[in-house]
Protein backbone atom coordinates (compact mmCIF):
# COMPACT_ATOMS: atom_id res chain seq x y z
CA UNK A 1 0.00 0.00 0.00
CA UNK A 2 1.48 3.34 -1.01
CA UNK A 3 1.63 6.00 1.69
CA UNK A 4 2.49 9.66 1.48
CA UNK A 5 4.06 9.48 4.95
CA UNK A 6 5.25 6.05 6.10
CA UNK A 7 5.54 7.27 9.72
CA UNK A 8 2.11 8.77 10.36
CA UNK A 9 0.07 7.14 13.12
CA UNK A 10 -3.71 7.38 13.51
CA UNK A 11 -4.69 7.60 17.20
CA UNK A 12 -8.41 7.02 17.92
CA UNK A 13 -9.36 8.11 21.44
CA UNK A 14 -12.83 8.39 23.00
CA UNK A 15 -11.92 11.03 25.59
CA UNK A 16 -8.48 12.71 25.41
CA UNK A 17 -8.47 13.91 29.02
CA UNK A 18 -7.33 12.59 32.40
CA UNK A 19 -4.93 9.68 32.52
CA UNK A 20 -5.20 8.98 28.79
CA UNK A 21 -4.17 12.55 28.00
CA UNK A 22 -1.21 12.22 30.35
CA UNK A 23 -0.22 8.91 28.78
CA UNK A 24 -0.23 10.34 25.25
CA UNK A 25 1.74 13.44 26.22
CA UNK A 26 4.35 11.45 28.15
CA UNK A 27 4.81 8.71 25.55
CA UNK A 28 4.06 10.29 22.19
CA UNK A 29 6.20 13.42 22.48
CA UNK A 30 9.47 11.39 22.60
CA UNK A 31 8.18 9.22 19.74
CA UNK A 32 7.33 12.38 17.77
CA UNK A 33 10.96 13.44 18.15
CA UNK A 34 11.98 10.03 16.79
CA UNK A 35 10.31 10.83 13.47
CA UNK A 36 6.70 9.68 13.88
CA UNK A 37 3.77 12.03 13.41
CA UNK A 38 0.34 11.64 14.96
CA UNK A 39 -3.21 12.24 13.82
CA UNK A 40 -5.61 12.18 16.77
CA UNK A 41 -9.22 11.23 16.08
CA UNK A 42 -11.73 12.02 18.84
CA UNK A 43 -15.29 13.32 19.36
CA UNK A 44 -15.65 17.03 18.65
CA UNK A 45 -15.91 19.20 21.74
CA UNK A 46 -14.10 20.84 24.63
CA UNK A 47 -11.97 17.79 25.48
CA UNK A 48 -10.44 17.65 22.00
CA UNK A 49 -9.96 21.43 21.90
CA UNK A 50 -8.13 21.32 25.23
CA UNK A 51 -5.96 18.43 24.10
CA UNK A 52 -5.15 20.19 20.81
CA UNK A 53 -3.49 23.04 22.74
CA UNK A 54 -1.05 20.54 24.30
CA UNK A 55 0.47 19.96 20.85
CA UNK A 56 1.05 23.54 19.74
CA UNK A 57 4.80 22.83 19.69
CA UNK A 58 4.36 19.94 17.22
CA UNK A 59 3.31 21.43 13.86
CA UNK A 60 3.11 18.01 12.15
CA UNK A 61 0.40 16.82 14.57
CA UNK A 62 -3.12 16.64 13.12
CA UNK A 63 -6.61 16.37 14.60
CA UNK A 64 -9.73 14.76 13.19
CA UNK A 65 -13.13 14.90 14.85
CA UNK A 66 -16.55 13.39 14.41
CA UNK A 67 -19.88 14.78 15.54
CA UNK A 68 -21.85 13.55 18.53
CA UNK A 69 -24.07 10.70 17.41
CA UNK A 70 -21.74 9.71 14.55
CA UNK A 71 -20.19 6.25 14.73
CA UNK A 72 -16.53 6.33 15.67
CA UNK A 73 -15.71 3.29 13.57
CA UNK A 74 -17.13 5.02 10.48
CA UNK A 75 -14.90 8.05 11.10
CA UNK A 76 -11.90 5.73 11.47
CA UNK A 77 -12.84 3.80 8.32
CA UNK A 78 -13.17 7.07 6.41
CA UNK A 79 -9.76 8.27 7.64
CA UNK A 80 -8.07 5.04 6.59
CA UNK A 81 -9.31 5.48 3.02
CA UNK A 82 -6.71 8.23 2.59
CA UNK A 83 -3.93 5.59 2.71
CA UNK A 84 -1.85 8.01 4.83
CA UNK A 85 -1.46 5.80 7.88
CA UNK A 86 0.86 2.88 8.37
CA UNK A 87 -0.08 2.33 11.99
CA UNK A 88 -3.13 2.72 14.26
CA UNK A 89 -2.66 3.18 17.99
CA UNK A 90 -6.02 3.17 19.80
CA UNK A 91 -6.40 4.45 23.35
CA UNK A 92 -8.71 2.35 25.50
CA UNK A 93 -10.89 -0.70 24.90
CA UNK A 94 -13.80 1.21 23.40
CA UNK A 95 -11.64 3.10 20.89
CA UNK A 96 -9.75 -0.13 20.20
CA UNK A 97 -12.96 -1.97 19.37
CA UNK A 98 -14.19 0.84 17.11
CA UNK A 99 -10.81 0.98 15.35
CA UNK A 100 -10.72 -2.79 14.90
CA UNK A 101 -14.12 -2.60 13.19
CA UNK A 102 -13.07 0.33 11.00
CA UNK A 103 -9.80 -1.44 10.17
CA UNK A 104 -11.37 -4.85 9.51
CA UNK A 105 -10.71 -4.79 5.76
CA UNK A 106 -7.80 -2.33 5.64
CA UNK A 107 -5.74 -4.54 7.98
CA UNK A 108 -3.27 -1.83 8.98
CA UNK A 109 -1.06 -2.81 11.96
CA UNK A 110 -3.08 -1.89 15.04
CA UNK A 111 -1.99 -1.30 18.65
CA UNK A 112 -4.48 -0.96 21.52
CA UNK A 113 -3.37 0.50 24.85
CA UNK A 114 -5.68 -0.49 27.73
CA UNK A 115 -6.09 2.30 30.31
CA UNK A 116 -8.64 0.81 32.70
CA UNK A 117 -9.73 -2.42 34.33
CA UNK A 118 -13.09 -4.18 34.20
CA UNK A 119 -14.82 -4.43 37.57
CA UNK A 120 -18.54 -4.72 38.46
CA UNK A 121 -18.78 -0.96 39.02
CA UNK A 122 -17.04 -0.28 35.70
CA UNK A 123 -18.36 -2.99 33.40
CA UNK A 124 -19.68 -2.64 29.86
CA UNK A 125 -22.67 -0.27 30.10
CA UNK A 126 -26.26 -1.08 29.19
CA UNK A 127 -27.98 -4.36 28.49
CA UNK A 128 -26.64 -7.46 26.72
CA UNK A 129 -23.20 -7.10 28.32
CA UNK A 130 -22.18 -10.63 27.40
CA UNK A 131 -22.93 -10.05 23.70
CA UNK A 132 -21.17 -6.68 23.68
CA UNK A 133 -18.06 -8.24 25.21
CA UNK A 134 -18.04 -11.08 22.69
CA UNK A 135 -18.34 -8.61 19.80
CA UNK A 136 -15.51 -6.52 21.25
CA UNK A 137 -13.41 -9.66 21.75
CA UNK A 138 -14.05 -10.86 18.19
CA UNK A 139 -12.74 -7.64 16.66
CA UNK A 140 -9.98 -6.68 19.12
CA UNK A 141 -8.30 -10.09 19.02
CA UNK A 142 -7.41 -9.18 15.41
CA UNK A 143 -5.32 -6.24 16.62
CA UNK A 144 -1.57 -6.63 16.16
CA UNK A 145 -0.53 -5.80 19.74
CA UNK A 146 -2.60 -5.16 22.88
CA UNK A 147 -0.71 -3.16 25.50
CA UNK A 148 -2.03 -3.20 29.09
CA UNK A 149 -0.45 -0.50 31.28
CA UNK A 150 0.13 -2.91 34.19
CA UNK A 151 0.22 -6.64 34.92
CA UNK A 152 -3.00 -6.26 36.93
CA UNK A 153 -4.63 -4.63 33.91
CA UNK A 154 -3.46 -7.49 31.67
CA UNK A 155 -4.70 -10.29 33.95
CA UNK A 156 -7.99 -8.49 34.47
CA UNK A 157 -8.73 -8.20 30.75
CA UNK A 158 -7.61 -11.74 29.94
CA UNK A 159 -10.13 -13.00 32.49
CA UNK A 160 -12.88 -11.33 30.43
CA UNK A 161 -11.39 -11.81 26.94
CA UNK A 162 -9.84 -15.28 27.09
CA UNK A 163 -9.72 -15.62 23.27
CA UNK A 164 -6.97 -13.00 23.19
CA UNK A 165 -4.64 -15.72 24.48
CA UNK A 166 -5.05 -17.62 21.19
CA UNK A 167 -4.26 -14.61 19.01
CA UNK A 168 -3.63 -13.49 16.40
CA UNK A 169 -3.04 -10.50 18.68
CA UNK A 170 -0.15 -10.57 21.12
CA UNK A 171 -0.19 -9.11 24.61
CA UNK A 172 2.75 -6.95 25.71
CA UNK A 173 2.57 -5.25 29.10
CA UNK A 174 4.27 -1.84 29.15
CA UNK A 175 3.96 -0.45 32.65
CA UNK A 176 2.90 3.15 32.82
CA UNK A 177 5.44 5.78 33.78
CA UNK A 178 5.67 9.47 34.59
CA UNK A 179 7.77 12.42 33.46
CA UNK A 180 10.33 12.26 36.27
CA UNK A 181 12.57 15.00 34.85
CA UNK A 182 9.69 17.44 34.44
CA UNK A 183 8.32 16.65 37.90
CA UNK A 184 11.63 17.31 39.63
CA UNK A 185 12.26 20.49 37.63
CA UNK A 186 8.82 21.79 38.57
CA UNK A 187 9.43 21.09 42.26
CA UNK A 188 12.76 22.90 42.12
CA UNK A 189 11.23 25.92 40.36
CA UNK A 190 8.63 26.18 43.11
CA UNK A 191 11.28 25.94 45.83
CA UNK A 192 13.30 28.75 44.24
CA UNK A 193 10.28 30.95 43.52
CA UNK A 194 9.85 32.11 47.10
CA UNK A 195 6.09 31.72 46.83
CA UNK A 196 4.24 31.04 50.11
CA UNK A 197 3.35 27.42 50.73
CA UNK A 198 -0.09 25.96 51.24
CA UNK A 199 0.34 26.01 55.03
CA UNK A 200 0.87 29.78 55.03
CA UNK A 201 -2.03 30.35 52.66
CA UNK A 202 -4.42 28.35 54.82
CA UNK A 203 -2.94 29.24 58.20
CA UNK A 204 -2.11 25.63 59.14
CA UNK A 205 0.37 25.06 61.97
CA UNK A 206 3.59 23.18 61.18
CA UNK A 207 2.72 20.51 63.75
CA UNK A 208 -0.45 19.52 61.88
CA UNK A 209 0.00 16.61 59.45
CA UNK A 210 -0.97 17.53 55.87
CA UNK A 211 -2.55 14.79 53.79
CA UNK A 212 -3.26 15.14 50.08
CA UNK A 213 -6.11 13.72 47.98
CA UNK A 214 -5.79 14.72 44.34
CA UNK A 215 -8.20 12.42 42.54
CA UNK A 216 -11.68 13.20 41.34
CA UNK A 217 -14.64 12.48 43.61
CA UNK A 218 -15.90 9.68 41.37
CA UNK A 219 -16.72 6.41 43.22
CA UNK A 220 -13.60 4.74 41.83
CA UNK A 221 -11.32 7.08 43.81
CA UNK A 222 -12.88 6.15 47.17
CA UNK A 223 -13.22 9.72 48.49
CA UNK A 224 -16.26 8.87 50.60
CA UNK A 225 -14.22 6.24 52.47
CA UNK A 226 -11.56 8.84 53.19
CA UNK A 227 -14.16 11.24 54.57
CA UNK A 228 -15.57 8.49 56.78
CA UNK A 229 -12.02 7.77 57.97
CA UNK A 230 -11.63 11.46 58.90
CA UNK A 231 -14.86 11.27 60.89
CA UNK A 232 -13.50 8.23 62.72
CA UNK A 233 -10.18 10.01 63.38
CA UNK A 234 -12.01 12.98 64.88
CA UNK A 235 -13.94 10.57 67.12
CA UNK A 236 -10.60 9.15 68.32
CA UNK A 237 -9.24 12.60 69.12
CA UNK A 238 -7.26 13.18 65.91
CA UNK A 239 -9.25 16.14 64.64
CA UNK A 240 -8.29 19.28 62.73
CA UNK A 241 -5.56 20.15 65.23
CA UNK A 242 -3.73 16.93 64.29
CA UNK A 243 -4.59 16.25 60.63
CA UNK A 244 -5.79 18.29 57.66
CA UNK A 245 -6.68 17.04 54.18
CA UNK A 246 -5.95 19.08 51.06
CA UNK A 247 -8.30 17.99 48.26
CA UNK A 248 -8.64 19.40 44.76
CA UNK A 249 -12.14 20.61 43.99
CA UNK A 250 -14.45 18.48 41.91
CA UNK A 251 -17.69 20.42 41.58
CA UNK A 252 -19.46 17.63 39.71
CA UNK A 253 -18.52 14.94 42.22
CA UNK A 254 -19.31 17.13 45.23
CA UNK A 255 -22.96 17.17 44.17
CA UNK A 256 -23.08 13.54 45.28
CA UNK A 257 -25.28 13.60 48.37
CA UNK A 258 -23.29 10.89 50.19
CA UNK A 259 -20.02 12.79 49.80
CA UNK A 260 -21.47 16.17 50.67
CA UNK A 261 -23.30 14.93 53.76
CA UNK A 262 -20.11 13.43 55.23
CA UNK A 263 -17.86 16.35 54.22
CA UNK A 264 -20.20 18.80 55.97
CA UNK A 265 -20.31 16.96 59.30
CA UNK A 266 -19.18 19.31 62.10
CA UNK A 267 -16.19 17.15 62.99
CA UNK A 268 -15.10 16.63 59.35
CA UNK A 269 -15.55 20.06 57.75
CA UNK A 270 -12.66 21.74 59.67
CA UNK A 271 -10.33 18.91 58.59
CA UNK A 272 -10.82 19.34 54.81
CA UNK A 273 -9.57 22.18 52.63
CA UNK A 274 -10.70 22.23 48.99
CA UNK A 275 -8.29 23.91 46.57
CA UNK A 276 -8.48 24.61 42.86
CA UNK A 277 -7.22 21.85 40.52
CA UNK A 278 -3.73 22.45 39.14
CA UNK A 279 -2.20 21.38 35.84
CA UNK A 280 1.21 20.90 37.49
CA UNK A 281 0.88 18.76 40.60
CA UNK A 282 4.55 18.81 41.72
CA UNK A 283 4.55 22.07 43.75
CA UNK A 284 1.40 21.10 45.69
CA UNK A 285 2.28 17.41 46.06
CA UNK A 286 5.78 18.15 47.37
CA UNK A 287 4.27 20.12 50.27
CA UNK A 288 2.24 17.18 51.53
CA UNK A 289 3.33 15.08 54.49
CA UNK A 290 1.49 12.08 53.03
CA UNK A 291 -0.60 11.22 49.96
CA UNK A 292 -3.80 9.28 50.63
CA UNK A 293 -5.23 7.14 47.79
CA UNK A 294 -8.27 5.10 48.93
CA UNK A 295 -9.01 3.91 45.37
CA UNK A 296 -11.40 1.05 44.63
CA UNK A 297 -9.52 0.25 41.42
CA UNK A 298 -6.86 1.68 39.13
CA UNK A 299 -5.30 0.52 35.89
CA UNK A 300 -1.98 1.92 37.12
CA UNK A 301 -1.68 4.46 39.95
CA UNK A 302 0.20 7.37 38.36
CA UNK A 303 -0.47 9.70 41.28
CA UNK A 304 1.24 7.29 43.67
CA UNK A 305 4.25 7.18 41.33
CA UNK A 306 4.45 10.98 41.34
CA UNK A 307 4.33 11.09 45.14
CA UNK A 308 7.10 8.50 45.56
CA UNK A 309 9.30 10.23 42.98
CA UNK A 310 8.96 13.41 45.07
CA UNK A 311 9.72 11.52 48.29
CA UNK A 312 6.18 11.86 49.67
CA UNK A 313 4.91 8.90 51.75
CA UNK A 314 1.85 7.10 50.38
CA UNK A 315 -1.10 5.50 52.14
CA UNK A 316 -2.91 3.70 49.32
CA UNK A 317 -5.48 0.93 49.24
CA UNK A 318 -4.73 -2.61 48.13
CA UNK A 319 -6.93 -2.07 45.05
CA UNK A 320 -6.13 -3.70 41.72
CA UNK A 321 -3.66 -1.60 39.73
CA UNK A 322 -2.62 0.49 42.74
CA UNK A 323 -1.27 -2.48 44.72
CA UNK A 324 1.11 -3.24 41.85
CA UNK A 325 2.60 0.27 41.97
CA UNK A 326 2.92 0.22 45.78
CA UNK A 327 4.38 -3.27 45.99
CA UNK A 328 7.93 -3.36 47.37
CA UNK A 329 7.88 0.32 48.40
CA UNK A 330 7.70 1.97 51.85
CA UNK A 331 3.98 2.65 51.31
CA UNK A 332 1.13 1.41 53.53
CA UNK A 333 -1.78 -0.50 51.94
CA UNK A 334 -4.97 -0.75 54.03
CA UNK A 335 -7.80 -2.83 52.49
CA UNK A 336 -9.98 -0.97 50.00
CA UNK A 337 -13.52 0.09 50.99
CA UNK A 338 -12.59 -0.13 54.68
CA UNK A 339 -12.67 3.28 56.31
CA UNK A 340 -11.75 1.91 59.74
CA UNK A 341 -8.55 0.34 58.37
CA UNK A 342 -7.82 3.59 56.52
CA UNK A 343 -8.30 5.56 59.74
CA UNK A 344 -5.92 3.14 61.49
CA UNK A 345 -3.27 3.74 58.79
CA UNK A 346 -3.57 7.54 59.01
CA UNK A 347 -3.50 7.46 62.82
CA UNK A 348 -0.39 5.29 62.74
CA UNK A 349 1.26 7.74 60.34
CA UNK A 350 0.40 10.70 62.58
CA UNK A 351 2.05 8.95 65.53
CA UNK A 352 4.90 7.31 63.61
CA UNK A 353 5.50 8.97 60.20
CA UNK A 354 7.64 7.05 57.70
CA UNK A 355 8.98 10.20 56.07
CA UNK A 356 12.61 9.07 56.20
CA UNK A 357 11.84 5.78 54.45
CA UNK A 358 9.97 7.64 51.70
CA UNK A 359 12.85 10.07 51.22
CA UNK A 360 15.33 7.21 51.05
CA UNK A 361 13.20 5.51 48.37
CA UNK A 362 13.01 8.65 46.21
CA UNK A 363 15.98 7.82 43.97
CA UNK A 364 14.81 4.26 43.36
CA UNK A 365 11.31 5.51 42.57
CA UNK A 366 12.74 7.93 40.00
CA UNK A 367 14.45 5.05 38.22
CA UNK A 368 11.55 2.61 38.52
CA UNK A 369 8.75 4.90 37.32
CA UNK A 370 10.48 7.01 34.65
CA UNK A 371 8.33 7.16 31.51
CA UNK A 372 11.49 7.11 29.36
CA UNK A 373 11.56 3.33 29.81
CA UNK A 374 7.94 2.93 28.72
CA UNK A 375 8.36 5.29 25.74
CA UNK A 376 11.42 3.35 24.57
CA UNK A 377 9.50 0.06 24.76
CA UNK A 378 6.63 1.57 22.81
CA UNK A 379 9.00 2.97 20.18
CA UNK A 380 10.53 -0.52 19.78
CA UNK A 381 7.08 -1.89 18.96
CA UNK A 382 6.43 0.91 16.48
CA UNK A 383 9.70 0.22 14.71
CA UNK A 384 9.09 -3.54 14.65
CA UNK A 385 5.85 -2.94 12.75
Amino acid sequence: MATSNPKRVLVPVSNPLGGIRTYMLYNFKPIERAGYHFTFLAPAGHALDTFRSDWSDCPETEFLSFAEGESMWRAIHSALKSNRYQLIHSQGLRAGTEAAIGNYFAKIPHLITLHDVIVPQNDVPGKMKWLKKRISEFFTKRATVIIPVSRDCSENHLAHFSRWKKGPCRIEVISNGINVKGLLESRECFRQSGRPGIRNELGIDEQVVLGGFFGRFMPQKGFKYLLEALSELARRGFGHDRFRLIATKDAHGYRDETIRSVAERPEVAPMVHFVEPVADIAPLMSQMDVLVMPSLWEACGLLAMEAMVLGVPVIGSDAIGLREVLHDTPSVMPPKENYLALADAIEKYINHPFTNQAKAFETEAQQRFDVVTAADQLLDIYQSL
